[in-house]
């Protein structure tokens, strides 16, 4: 019968606990950062076209930067910004799972130990 210490629950626990906080906390702050520069995008891209430049991100992308005005350029930041969104979202569970993965730690080294001591037994 495998037998964790008290000590690895709390520690599995503690990690959970604050996995999830800061996975919900990054969630968050993804969400809204993705909301303020869809919305600032928005805005500069009309910004562009008020002012009778070329605002097209496929167009933007292929000059140089060095011909790009500040507006243009804050314009190809902000797109790139918008569509790592889902990558954010990934590396936010990604830090989740290997919160969780370090609080199981100490339950596998119970559970290596018990197998041991079972192997030794044995002979």
């Amino acid at each position: 019968m495998l037998v964790i210490s008290k000590s690895s629950k709390q520690f599995f626990w503690l990690f959970i606990i604050i996995g999830f906080f800061l996975a919900i906390f990054l969630w968050v702050n993804e969400f809204f950062s993705h909301q303020i520069f869809t919305e600032e995008l928005a805005r500069q891209v009309s910004l562009c076209s008020e002012s009778s430049r070329r605002c097209d991100i496929n167009q933007l992308l292929s000059l140089s930067p060095e011909r790009l005005n500040a507006n243009q350029a804050k314009i190809i930041e902000l797109d790139s910004l918008v569509n790592s969104y889902n990558q954010g979202l990934f590396k936010t569970l990604k830090i989740f799972i290997i919160f969780i993965m370090i609080g199981c730690l100490p339950a596998i080294k119970d559970f290596y130990y018990e197998i041991r001591s079972y192997l030794n037994l044995k002979r």
